[in-house]
């Protein structure tokens, strides 16, 4: 193949699912975690009075619950200015589950969308740019799948990849091989 046709197909593979995933989070911004949770996990240190002994606050019933809970606990300081236990700061929890649902929603954007430039790949008639567009496809495709995979289950992901790899093998030998 010609060195300015390569050219284009990795030109079009990389700037297409690039575009396409800008212009979906320029409409669809990704969730903060700042929006969330405080950006200061820890209250600035104050040393405590000489000749105290501190209370091991690790020990309590509320710290080690907010540990198993994943929480972040949080302090502040008595009149001797020891650290101790204060409340349990939920707040990545919920940052988590609304992530996982952006994560869900943009795989159920860009899925069909790179399956669309495939297909679209597929039926152009310039070669050089259907294969760019059907790259450019798998990539979009793949970067969605990343984007949501940890949040599937086992058995869905084993699924999404097997339906995936079946729409390929199917639209393949359909267009390519015939």
């Amino acid at each position: 193949m010609e060195p300015k046709k390569l050219a284009m197909i990795f030109a079009i593979a990389i700037l297409l699912p690039l575009c396409i995933g800008l212009f979906v989070d320029a409409l669809y911004a990704e969730p903060k975690y700042e929006d969330y949770c405080n950006d200061t996990f820890y209250p600035e240190y104050k040393q405590p009075i000489t000749n105290v002994s501190c209370p091991d606050f690790s020990m309590t019933s509320e710290f080690q619950s907010c540990i198993n809970q994943h929480g972040n606990p949080t302090f502040k300081y008595d009149q001797n200015n020891c650290q101790i236990y204060d409340t349990c700061d939920l707040c990545s929890i919920e940052f988590q589950k609304v992530q996982s649902l952006y994560n869900r929603n943009l795989f159920f954007i860009l899925a069909p969308i790179a399956l669309i430039f495939i297909v679209l790949g597929i039926f152009l008639t310039i070669e050089y740019l259907g294969a760019g567009f059907m790259f450019g496809g798998l990539i979009l495709l793949f970067y969605a799948t990343m984007r949501y995979f940890s949040d599937m289950s086992k058995l869905l992901r084993a699924i999404v990849i097997l339906v995936e790899l079946l729409i390929i093998i199917y639209i393949g030998y359909r267009k390519i091989d015939k």
